[in-house]
Parts: structure tokens; C-alpha cells; sequence
């Protein structure tokens, strides 16, 4: 994952390495490698492609995170510093970012994911009844990508017949490794494929207007001009690749937590009002999210001196597991009450869906703890995660 070039290199005064953050592993091992670079960096950089920086230091993450103006979210990806594609709102920076996030607000306000709590309730209970009778289950394909995934659907307004096909698209944009796919065609035949999807999508709603998102976007004018069919399938893209894969994977440690702490499984079961805690320490302890950004003038950041047009990265890992900020940070505490994190990002990029994303991960925990209260890793597993977002790629469980 990540070795020194050679054992005294280093890049403009600071240590070099060969790091590749695609590159899978065993189970925690990129969080663990987090905390040995932290421990001993404030920033390196990486030698992989053109290069890039990497700071570890858990305060100069968070301000980076918040300096819009320095650092540009026009790219997400590190190794990706002129992307040929286009998100939005999230590669959009101030006061444009602003004008669009004003527009998606209501659809991802407290009281809209709050209003949708009966619906979202009633899909989890109907996929883990289908579960629970049959004494286990890999977790992951069977209830952690499908149930977050649905929810997303329904608001987007897309056929749920289509849940396979998305879960693949997902897993080859984001999920990939070097070996896998090389030159990134794999990755961007994909993403055609997405994008080809939401073509037809939008054109059928021009068509036929819907109670969806979709729809809705349709309607939207930014100072005073309706929003191009251009912007609006650049919005589609977004709340794919945001929507359906962050969840999924929190809702994977989250059992894989509990399947190995059965004493804390035993105490959420006695006393649901912890699992709130729970999620949001799991969201903490597990962070699965590794942003980058695109540095628009020359600065300095964890020691690094960054070049404007240069790629930094900004592992949300290292924030929230920082001893300097949490008493013993990589544990998961049912009592803590410093549940502030960065797990969602921080500053104007703030994940727009986390108020959706909270509701899913505390129902989800709710609903399957009392039906499938007592469960266990099935053995012989050799756990492995992904690199690029950090999920497990199996997880079964027998009760």
C-alpha cells in the first residue's frame, strides 16, 4: 500500500512514498495505516502517477476541508487532477456550489429524511424478514448495498428492477483496483454506461414530469436562467455516485463491528437509545472516505509545499481517529459524548445527504437488532477491503 521510494527519499524536503490508495487489503489495514502515517507525518508525498500530497495531520485536514478558496473541489480524485467529467454540486466551488445546494436543500432537509421515515422503516423490515429466517447471509449483497440503494431509487424516482445494474456500475467506478483496470477503461466504460442511463431517464421526464427529484430539478433556475440539460445530468451523476455506496459501506462495518464487539451488540439490544451513538462512533471510527482537492494557489499545508493545479489529499480517517481529539480514538464508545466528527466532510462540501444517511444507518440498526439479535462471523472468511473508499467486499454472518 505504501513503502518509502528508498530509505532516505524525499520530495521538495518532505518523505516520498510509492503510496496507492486504490490498493485493497485485509480488514482494517488502511485504517491502520492511517494511524502509523499520522503517528509519524504531518504530510508526504506520493510518487504514484504525477505525484501528490498527502497530509496527516488531523487539524490541517479539517482547514483544508473549509479553505474553499485555496483549495478547489473542480477535482475530487487525486490521481485525477483534469477530470472529463463533471458532478455537481460537489465539483463546483463557491458561490455556485452555494446556489445549487440552496436548491437541493429541501429535498435533503431533517424534516424531508424525517418525513420519510415510515417508508424508509418499512423497506428495511421487509428485506431483513426475508433474512432472518434463514440463519445467515452475505450481509453486503443481500441487505447492506440493496437496502440504501432502494431508498436513493425511490427518491430519484428510478425502477427498482434496475438495483443490480447499478450495484455493478458502482462497484467498477468505484471500487477497481490497478491490476483491475489499468488505463481506468473499465472505470469510464461505466460511467458511460451511467451516464447513457440518466439520457434516457431525463428525456422520459421531459416527456412525462414525476413526483421525483429528477423532475423537480427540472424546474430549478440559478440566477434567473433554468438549469441546462447539461447541469441537470451532471446532478444525476452526482446522486448516483454519492447515494449509493457510502451508506452501503457503513451499514457493512457496522455489522462487521457488532459480528466482533458481542458485548456491545448485547448493550444496544438491552438499551436501543445508544445506537444513535453507535452510528455516529462507527461513522468515526470506520471512516470509509478519502476526498481529495485541487490546489488553485501555492500554499503549505501538514508541512507540504503545495504547487497551485497540485492534488492534495485529505484522509477523513486521520481527523477522527486523532488521540489529540478523542480519548482512545479507535474505539468505538457506546458513551462517548464527543460524537463530533468529520465522517461527513467539512466546510461549504459538507455531505449534502447526511441527514438521509443518518436515518438509514440508525434505522437499518434498529430494525435488524431486533429481529437478528445475536450473530456471528461465519468462519473461514479471509476479510479483504477495498481501496479508493474503504468497504469490506464480503461479510457473512449465521445466527
Amino acid at each position: 500500500m505504501s513503502t518509502p521510494v528508498d530509505s532516505d527519499s524525499t520530495y521538495e524536503g518532505v518523505p516520498a512514498y510509492d503510496f496507492d490508495n486504490r490498493t485493497p487489503g485485509p480488514v482494517l489495514s488502511h485504517q491502520q495505516h492511517w494511524d502509523r502515517m499520522a503517528a509519524s507525518h504531518n504530510g508526504f508525498r506520493s510518487t504514484v502517477a504525477s505525484g501528490f500530497w498527502v497530509v496527516t495531520d488531523g487539524p490541517a485536514i479539517q482547514r483544508a476541508l473549509q479553505d474553499w478558496r485555496t483549495f478547489s473541489n473542480t477535482s475530487v480524485t487525486a490521481l485525477n487532477p483534469d477530470p472529463q467529467f463533471l458532478w455537481i454540486p460537489e465539483m463546483l466551488d463557491p458561490p455556485v456550489h452555494t446556489k445549487w445546494r440552496r436548491l437541493l436543500g429541501a429535498d435533503f432537509s431533517p424534516k424531508t429524511a424525517a418525513n420519510s421515515e415510515a417508508e424508509v422503516r418499512e423497506l428495511a423490515i421487509e428485506l431483513i424478514d426475508e433474512l432472518s429466517g434463514r440463519g445467515s447471509a452475505d450481509v453486503l449483497g443481500e441487505f447492506t448495498r440493496r437496502f440504501p440503494t432502494k431508498v436513493v431509487m425511490r427518491l430519484l424516482g428510478l425502477p427498482e428492477q434496475d438495483l443490480d445494474t447499478f450495484l455493478g456500475w458502482v462497484h467498477e467506478i468505484l471500487h477497481l483496483t490497478h491490476e483491475q483496470d489499468p488505463d481506468g477503461s473499465r472505470q469510464l466504460a461505466a460511467i458511460a454506461e451511467v451516464s447513457a442511463y440518466f439520457e434516457e431517464q431525463i428525456t422520459a421526464r421531459r416527456e412525462q414530469p414525476r413526483d421525483d427529484l429528477i423532475s423537480r430539478a427540472m424546474t430549478w433556475s440559478i440566477d434567473g436562467e433554468q438549469i441546462s440539460h447539461g447541469d441537470l445530468h451532471a446532478l444525476c451523476l452526482l446522486l448516483f455516485q454519492a447515494g449509493f455506496d457510502t451508506v452501503p459501506i457503513t451499514l457493512g462495518w457496522t455489522f462487521y463491528h457488532f459480528a466482533t464487539h458481542p458485548e456491545q451488540r448485547r448493550e444496544i439490544v438491552a438499551d436501543p437509545s445508544l445506537i444513535g451513538t453507535a452510528v455516529e462512533e462507527i461513522l468515526r471510527v470506520y471512516s470509509p472516505v478519502i476526498p481529495a482537492r485541487k490546489a488553485v494557489r501555492d500554499t503549505e499545508v501538514g508541512g507540504c509545499p503545495v504547487k497551485s493545479g497540485e492534488m492534495v489529499m485529505l484522509p477523513l480517517s486521520v481527523t477522527n481517529r486523532d488521540p489529540e481529539r478523542y480519548e482512545n480514538p479507535l474505539e468505538v464508545d457506546l458513551h462517548r459524548t464527543n460524537t463530533d466528527h468529520v465522517a461527513f466532510g467539512s466546510g461549504p462540501h459538507r455531505c449534502l445527504g447526511s441527514h438521509l444517511a443518518r436515518l438509514e444507518l440508525n434505522v437499518a440498526v434498529q430494525e435488524w437488532h431486533k429481529r437478528i439479535p445475536d450473530y456471528r462471523l461465519a468462519p473461514g472468511q479471509d476479510l479483504q477491503e477495498t481501496g479508493n473508499m474503504y468497504g469490506l467486499t464480503s461479510l457473512r454472518l449465521e445466527w
